[in-house]
């Protein structure tokens, strides 16, 4: 287990960092909770809010057409949304955790693929959202 939390560990932080240095101004990953020990077996991250939900859906289908897919953890039938909860359903809206929602996206790190993979994954990434966003210039 060691072992495997480590290499997962080591491609997550390979991942981030070529990230935030790439599309840091487009996107944020969230921090570790002090005092865990994680196993980053896959990715979340926020997609800006400047970003339209045009943007964002036509960013996920630009990663899907590479291969890659990517959930955003606001969309209506994922599982992981609060709106698709039967056994525990807000009594109010919540409209900051839907705005939040909205842009919390969640990208598989497959423990079989070569270290190289890791490389492609973050330029599909990049290159989705620079094709989705097109000429804005959000930084």
């Amino acid at each position: 287990l060691d072992e495997r939390r480590e290499k997962y560990n080591k491609r997550y932080a390979f991942v981030t960092e070529k990230l935030v240095e790439r599309k840091g101004h487009l996107l944020t990953i969230p921090v570790n909770t002090p005092g865990m020990t994680p196993v980053h077996d896959s990715l979340q991250f926020n997609l800006s809010h400047d970003l339209t939900d045009e943007q964002v859906q036509s960013f996920l289908d630009e990663c899907g057409n590479h291969g890659l897919p990517v959930e955003l953890f606001g969309h209506k039938s994922n599982a992981r949304n609060f709106i698709n909860w039967g056994f525990a359903p807000a009594e109010d809206p919540l409209p900051l955790t839907a705005k939040m929602l909205k842009r919390a996206c969640d990208v598989r790190l497959p423990l079989m693929w070569d270290d190289e993979d890791f490389e492609t994954m973050v330029d599909v990434l990049c290159e989705s959202l620079d094709a989705a966003v097109g000429d804005h210039d959000y930084e």
